[in-house]
C-alpha cells in the first residue's frame, strides 16, 4: 500500500512551527508495512489543499492530511474536504453536547466557535478524539481513503493510535531498526563501521547525526520474515562493534536507559549542574517513575552556589577556577553526600558566547560522576554554541553515568 501525507498550516509553510507529525506518521505506518511513497505540507489555503486533494487521488492508496479542524477562521482544511468531495455539513447535537461537558468539567464555558466542530460533513465518517475537540473524519474517493486528523501532535497520536492503525490493513512489512549511539562523531562513526557496512546485502544504512549522538538507520530491502532476520543480523553485528558507543535501539532514551540501570541496582542519583542548567534534571525526571531513584538536583551557577550548597573549597576556586576538573569532581561528590544518594553527577562548562579563553575556550566542559567507589571526571569540548551545548552537556553527563553504573555492576 502507498501512502501520502499531508500537513497543512501556514505557520508550517512558513517555518514558525517544526513538522513532527509526518516524521510519526511515517514510522508508523512502516511498522503496519505501509510504505509512504510522498510527503507534502501546505499552507491554510483552500485551493492549495483541493488541488493536493486532486494530485493524490486515485493515485494513492491511503492519504492522511494533519492541521486546521481547530475552531478559528484560519481553520479551512475541513471546508476545502467538503468542496472537493461536494458534501454539505450537518450539525452534530450529541456531539455538540460531548463538547459542552467536557468544557463545563474543566470549570469553562464553551466558546459560541467551537460549534464549528460540530458540524460533520455528511460524505465523511467521524473518529473520536478522545483529547480534543475536532474529531478526524475520513473520505473515500475510489480506490484512496483519507483521512483528515487534527494538527496537534497529541491529538493526531490519540486518534491514530486508538482508531485509526488498528483498521489498517497490514502489508507486507519492512523490517527496520535505529541503533542509537553517543560519544563519537558521524564521521569516526562511519569509518569505523565501512567494512562490515560495505559487506551488508540488500540492508541500508544511514546515519543520523544530532548534538547529543548519532542514529545508525538499518532499513531491509526485503520484506518479511527474511528481512526481519537480515536485520537482527546486521544490527547485533553493528552493536558489537560499536560496544559501549551503543545505548539502546529506536526510540528509547539515554535517560531511560540510566533510570533502568538505577532501578536494577537500587541505587539513587543526585546532580549538581552548572552550564546545563538544570538540564539532565529535567531529562531524569522526564521518565515516569524517576522519584524511586532521583533524589535532587542543584542548579549551582555561581561559585556561591557551589560553596554553600555544595561544599566546594573556595581555594579550589580560587587555584583552578569553577570550570575545572577539580571542581567538577568536589561538585559531584558534594552533592552526593548532601543528598546521601548512591550516585552524584556534575558538570560545569563554558557555553558561551562569551567567558572563553585561549586555555579554557567557548565549548569546554568538565563532567564528573562520584560512585560507591571511586569518583571519575572528565574533559571535553562539545560544539561551541549555548543551546547545543548545553544539550550536549546533559547527554554526555547521563552517557557517562551509564558507563560508571555498568563498570561498577
Amino acid at each position: 500500500m502507498k501512502a501520502g501525507i499531508l500537513t497543512i498550516g501556514d505557520e508550517i509553510v512558513a517555518g514558525f512551527s517544526v513538522d513532527t507529525n509526518s516524521v510519526w506518521l511515517a514510522q508508523e505506518l512502516l511498522r503496519k508495512g505501509i510504505v509512504v511513497a510522498t510527503k507534502a505540507s501546505v499552507g491554510d489555503d483552500l485551493e492549495a489543499i483541493e488541488e493536493m486533494l486532486a494530485r493524490w487521488d486515485r493515485q494513492l492508496e491511503l492519504v492522511i492530511a494533519t492541521g486546521g479542524l481547530g475552531p478559528t477562521h484560519d481553520d479551512v482544511t475541513k471546508t476545502a474536504f467538503c468542496r472537493y468531495f461536494n458534501s454539505d455539513l450537518q450539525f452534530d447535537e450529541e456531539y455538540w453536547e460531548v463538547l459542552v461537558k467536557r468544557f463545563q468539567k474543566r470549570g469553562y464555558e464553551i466558546p459560541a466557535s467551537n460549534r464549528s466542530q460540530a458540524e460533520i460533513p455528511v460524505k465523511a465518517e467521524t473518529l473520536p478524539n478522545p483529547v480534543g475537540t475536532a474529531p478526524g473524519l475520513k473520505f473515500q474517493s475510489g480506490t484512496t481513503t483519507f483521512f483528515v486528523l487534527p494538527g496537534v501532535p497529541t491529538e493526531m497520536k490519540a486518534i491514530m493510535t486508538d482508531h485509526l492503525l488498528p483498521t489498517l490493513d497490514d502489508g507486507e512489512v519492512v523490517s527496520w531498526v535505529t541503533i542509537r549511539t553517543t560519544g563519537i562523531f558521524e564521521s569516526a562513526l562511519a569509518a569505523r563501521l565501512e567494512p562490515l557496512v560495505s559487506s551488508f546485502k540488500d540492508v541500508q544504512v544511514a546515519y543520523l547525526p544530532a548534538y547529543t549522538g548519532v542514529d545508525i538507520r538499518l532499513r531491509s530491502a526485503t520484506t518479511g520474515d527474511k528481512g526481519r532476520k537480515m536485520i537482527e543480523s546486521a544490527a547485533g553485528k553493528i552493536e558489537t562493534l560499536v560496544g559501549d558507543l551503543t545505548y539502546g535501539r529506536n526510540d528509547v532514551t539515554l535517560e531511560e536507559v540510566v533510570g533502568r540501570l538505577l532501578t536494577e541496582q537500587q541505587e539513587t542519583l543526585a546532580l549538581a549542574e552548572s552550564c546545563s542548567g538544570g538540564l539532565t534534571a529535567s531529562r531524569v525526571t522526564d521518565v515516569p517513575g524517576s522519584s524511586a531513584y532521583m533524589l535532587g538536583a542543584v542548579v549551582a551557577y555561581g561559585n556561591a552556589a557551589k560553596v554553600g550548597q555544595l561544599g566546594v573549597k573556595p581555594e579550589t576556586l580560587q587555584a583552578h577556577g569553577a570550570v575545572s576538573e577539580a571542581a567538577a569532581r568536589e561538585m559531584a561528590e558534594g552533592v552526593k553526600s548532601v543528598f546521601g544518594a548512591h550516585w552524584g553527577v556534575a558538570t560545569t562548562g563554558i557555553s558561551g558566547p562569551s567567558g572563553g579563553t585561549p586555555e579554557k575556550p567557548v565549548g569546554l566542559v568538565y563532567l564528573a560522576v562520584a560512585g560507591p567507589q571511586r569518583t571519575v571526571v572528565k574533559e571535553a569540548r562539545l560544539v561551541p554554541h549555548r543551546l547545543p551545548h548545553k544539550a550536549a552537556t546533559a547527554q554526555a553527563a547521563l552517557n557517562l553515568l551509564r558507563l560508571e553504573i555498568m563498570h561498577h555492576a
